[in-house]
C-alpha cells in the first residue's frame, strides 16, 4: 500500500496535480499488521510532503456502537484524522455515538451514509441528525 501510495504522488507531481486520494482497505484497530501499514503509509507520504497528509477521513460504520470511540481514537493516533464519516444509518443504527465522540475528539462530522448508493451519502447537519436521533420529523 505504501508504494502504491509513493507512485501515485510521484505521478501526480510529475503531472503537476495538486490532489491525490487515497482510500485504503478496510482495517479494525486491534489488527496490528495493518495498522502498522497504515503507519508507514503515513510515513510514506510525509518523506513526499513535510505537511500531508493534509485531511485524514475516517469512515465508521453506526453499526459498531460504543466501539466507533476505540477506533477513532486509535486511528487519531496511527493516521492523524481530521474528520469523520459515519455510515450505515439507514438500518437500526441510530448513531449516537456521534454525539460522544463530537464531544471526546473535537473532529467535523463530513458526511453520513443512509443507504448503499453514491447519492445515499448526505452532508452532516447537526441539527438534522440531532432531530432524528430523539424522532423528531420536519
Amino acid at each position: 500500500a505504501a508504494g502504491l501510495v509513493y507512485e501515485a504522488m510521484e505521478q501526480a507531481k510529475a503531472d503537476d496535480l495538486d490532489l491525490v486520494l487515497v482510500d485504503t482497505a478496510g482495517r479494525l484497530q486491534n489488527k496490528a499488521e495493518l495498522m502498522a501499514e497504515l503507519e508507514k503509509v503515513v510515513r510514506v507520504v510525509r518523506k513526499l510532503d513535510p505537511t500531508a497528509p493534509h485531511d485524514v477521513i475516517l469512515v465508521l460504520d453506526a453499526t459498531v456502537g460504543q466501539n466507533a470511540l476505540s477506533q477513532v481514537e486509535a486511528f487519531r493516533n496511527t493516521a492523524g484524522v481530521t474528520g469523520l464519516v459515519m455510515t450505515k444509518l439507514d438500518g437500526t443504527a441510530k448513531g449516537g455515538v456521534l454525539v460522544a465522540i463530537a464531544e471526546a475528539f473535537d473532529l467535523p462530522i463530513h458526511f453520513i451514509g443512509i443507504g448503499e448508493k453514491a447519492e445515499d451519502l448526505r452532508p452532516f447537519s447537526a441539527e438534522a441528525f440531532s432531530k432524528a436521533l430523539v424522532g423528531i420529523q420536519d
